[in-house]
């Protein structure tokens, strides 16, 4: 199991991560939309109380990968990393999980990752223009966070489908270039850029 930036191998981060091996496993043979939580516990051999102490439910599990996948990757850019960095971090971390993030895809629940998703990606570029480029969000800028977040979540859903047969290198560049060119300008730059040895390339 490779480690991507702020991984902390606490006995709670390795649980989680065999829940969501586990589900990633299960996403194989079964509709994610058929998957229950003693199934998930069974095939990562622990209880069922063991589960819904990490987790509420399944949609959960993916929201927390989710989290690991965005937070160390996309959510830093403009701040720390720039578009490519930030793209090829998250899809590494979603690289790991095909089966999982394209089945989750489809639930459109609003505690599934996909509404999720794009509820925070809104939230975070908009709190990255504010808070950490001090410019001013103009109509023309919300509009573009709008885009770019349904954007990236239907390109992402297409990875684990046919976009696999790209090299994450690749599929970065092009979730790079799908940025709305003044959003693209404003957070190209990271206001605070990490040591280029801190960036985890995983090719």
């Amino acid at each position: 199991m490779k480690a991507l930036l702020g991984d902390v191998y606490t006995q709670s981060y390795l649980t989680k991560m065999k829940i969501a091996e586990a589900l990633e496993s299960i996403c194989e043979r079964t509709r994610f939309d058929r998957i229950s939580t003693g199934l998930i516990a069974e095939e990562a051999g622990i209880s069922r109380s063991s589960f819904y102490y990490h987790f509420e439910n399944k949609n959960a599990v993916v929201v927390w990968l989710s989290n690991q996948a965005y937070e160390q990757g996309i959510d830093q850019i403009g701040r720390t990393l720039t578009w490519f960095e930030g793209h090829y971090i998250t899809t590494s971390y979603l690289d790991r999980f095909p089966l999982l993030f394209e089945a989750a895809a489809s639930v459109t629940d609003y505690d599934a990752a996909r509404p999720y998703f794009i509820r925070h990606r809104m939230e975070v570029v908009t709190e990255t223009i504010t808070e950490w480029k001090k410019a001013e969000l103009t109509n023309r800028l919300r509009f573009q966070i709008e885009a770019l977040a349904y954007a990236e979540v239907n390109m992402n859903r297409n990875y684990g489908a046919w976009y696999k047969e790209l090299p994450v290198r690749e599929f970065s560049e092009l979730m790079t270039s799908i940025a709305p060119r003044e959003l693209y300008e404003l957070l190209e730059t990271p206001t605070k850029p990490r040591k280029a040895s801190t960036i985890l390339m995983l090719d």
